[in-house]
C-alpha cells in the first residue's frame, strides 16, 4: 500500500479513556470528495490488541476549511466492540463514505470505557487494503487457514 503523508489521519495513535481526533486531511481538488470515483480509506488497529473498555465508535468529520467549525459526516459513525479491536483489524470504512462533502476531513475516535492498550492506523489511501483472509491463501495445494 503506497502512502501520502498528507494524507494521513492516525498513525499509531493511542486510544486509551478520552476522545481523539487526528489532524486535518485535505481532499481539496474534489468538489464532492464522497461522490468521487470510491476513494479508499484505510482504518486499522496496529502494534497491539486493544485491552480494557468495551467499543469504540469511529467517525469522519468535515469542514469547508482546514481550521473551520468540524461536523459530523453522515452514515461515518461506526462502532467497535472489544472482541473485534485485534491487530490488522480493518475498521469500518472500506471507501468514503457518501456523505463527505467538504474538502477537508478529520478521523474522531471515541473509546467507551477505559483502555489499557490499543492504537489505531487511519488514512486515505492510494489502493483499497484487502489482505487474504483464512481461506482464501494456498500454499502448495493446501488451503492455509
Amino acid at each position: 500500500m503506497l502512502l501520502d503523508s498528507n494524507l494521513i489521519m492516525m498513525d499509531s495513535t493511542p486510544i486509551l479513556g478520552a476522545p481523539v481526533t487526528g489532524p486535518a486531511v485535505a481532499l481539496t481538488s474534489f468538489l464532492i470528495p464522497g461522490r468521487a470515483e470510491p476513494i479508499p480509506i484505510c482504518a486499522k488497529v496496529v502494534g497491539e490488541d486493544f485491552a480494557g473498555g468495551t467499543s469504540i465508535t469511529f467517525k469522519l468529520t468535515q469542514s469547508d476549511t482546514e481550521a473551520g467549525t468540524y461536523t459530523d459526516v453522515p452514515g461515518s459513525a461506526v462502532t467497535v466492540p472489544l472482541a473485534d479491536l485485534k491487530v490488522g483489524k480493518s475498521i469500518g470504512w472500506r471507501f468514503l463514505p457518501r456523505g463527505a462533502s467538504k474538502p477537508w476531513l478529520k478521523m474522531v475516535v471515541t473509546p467507551s470505557g477505559t483502555f489499557t492498550a490499543g492504537k489505531i492506523f487511519g488514512a486515505i489511501v492510494r489502493e483499497d487494503d484487502l489482505p487474504y483472509e483464512a481461506g482464501m491463501y494456498i500454499d502448495k495445494g493446501v488451503v492455509q487457514g
